[in-house]
């Protein structure tokens, strides 16, 4: 996906809770698109990084926390 809504959440294969912010970013030497996240719960609650939510399960009821 070339793009995505602020505030869903999934659920990532390390067991992060995380929540788009809404920025996306090709990156064109693999044809990715990735996604900025933050973490929501736990470990690194409050840290962004890049994610190809493609390997994530989307979790129901997000909200955004991040405006």
């Amino acid at each position: 996906m070339n793009s995505i809504e602020p505030g869903l959440r999934f659920k990532t294969i390390g067991g992060l809770i995380v929540e788009t912010t809404g920025q996306t970013q090709l990156i064109h030497s693999v044809d990715v698109y990735v996604h900025e996240v933050v973490i929501v719960e736990g470990v690194g609650k409050g840290n962004k990084y890049l994610h190809n939510l493609d390997s994530a399960e989307q979790l129901q009821g997000g909200f955004s926390s991040t405006t």
